[in-house]
């Protein structure tokens, strides 16, 4: 033990602690060098607009740009042309590390899909709500006799019945039958009718 204490005090033990410190502090210096340059720390790059670009050109679009992108949704805007970019995160022209990802919304290439709701048996204006609520287009309304005036006889796509619960694209026209009561037809086309003799 008393060896070692002599050990400690002498020069040869501070000239080696020496070096092993001085190693370290050039060791850590390097290091964060290289995660710097890694890194690119404190290097910024001015965010591009991406709004309006095709998907297919995005790759060519962000060359030497120093940033990369991601596409994380897909929005049907049947007004825009399909495979755009319609939104990013972070905003255009901001600055960011480099190599920061940016976040994309593009317009889906094909309408999502939607559970038809039943328009059946409900007025013609409660009809034409749900129609545009859904993401629907009005089609053709057309008058059939019924028992039920102003109510949905029924509800077509491309002149088929589509029942509700079916799975339709949105975007898609309905058509609809609605009832007007057999009387109307009668006192119409009597109404119409060239008087006869007096």
């Amino acid at each position: 033990m008393k060896d070692f204490f002599l050990f400690i005090k002498s020069k040869v033990f501070f000239k080696h602690f020496a070096i092993a410190v001085l190693s370290l502090v050039v060791l850590l210096w390097v290091l964060f060098k290289l995660l710097g340059i890694y890194t690119h720390h404190g290097e910024t790059a001015v965010v591009p607009d991406f709004k309006g670009q095709l998907i297919s050109e995005l790759d060519k679009f962000i060359d030497g740009k120093h940033v990369r992108y991601a596409i994380i949704d897909s929005v049907y805007e049947p007004q825009e042309k399909s495979g755009v970019v319609l939104k990013q995160e972070p905003e255009a022209n901001s600055e960011v590390k480099h190599n920061r990802i940016i976040y994309l919304y593009v317009t889906s290439t094909q309408p999502p899909q939607i559970t038809m709701p039943k328009l059946v048996d409900r007025s013609t204006r409660q009809a034409l709500f749900m129609i545009e609520s859904y993401g629907l287009k009005q089609g053709n309304i057309t008058e059939i006799a019924s028992d039920c005036k102003g109510c949905v006889v029924k509800q077509l796509y491309k002149g088929k019945e589509i029942m509700a619960g079916e799975l339709i694209k949105k975007g898609s026209k309905i058509d609809l039958l609605v009832g007007k009561k057999e009387n109307d037809y009668i006192n119409n086309s009597s109404d119409s009718l060239p008087a006869g003799p007096e």
